[in-house]
């Protein structure tokens, strides 16, 4: 019998997987609609500022991983994963937001 935290972190860590799909098939979407307004109109001045998203999104990506391989057996990488996408989820709602009235 699972307990309750272990049914509580794999009910998340299923939602937030979803969402994170979710925010992700919006980003495809950007850019096959409008790539070649992105490409002229978006630019980072300083690179160093894509280092630490670019980490949490390799981050997110292995705990998922490992979440999906142990079919949410593991309420510890359940919570990990779900603290990651979270902030990651997030990180990426700030983003579009500020992309989105670019174009």
């Amino acid at each position: 019998m699972a307990s309750k935290n272990h049914t509580i972190s794999k009910i998340i860590a299923k939602t937030l997987i979803r969402v994170l799909v979710i925010i992700l098939a919006f980003s495809v979407y950007l850019y096959f609609a409008k790539g070649d307004q992105l490409s002229t109109t978006l630019h980072f001045e300083n690179l160093w500022s894509l280092v630490f998203p670019f980490l949490l999104f390799i981050i997110v990506f292995v705990l998922m991983f490992l979440t999906l391989k142990h079919k949410f057996a593991h309420s510890d990488i359940n919570w990990l994963f779900s603290l990651s996408c979270l902030f990651f989820v997030i990180y990426l709602i700030l983003l579009y937001s500020r992309i989105y009235p670019l174009i």
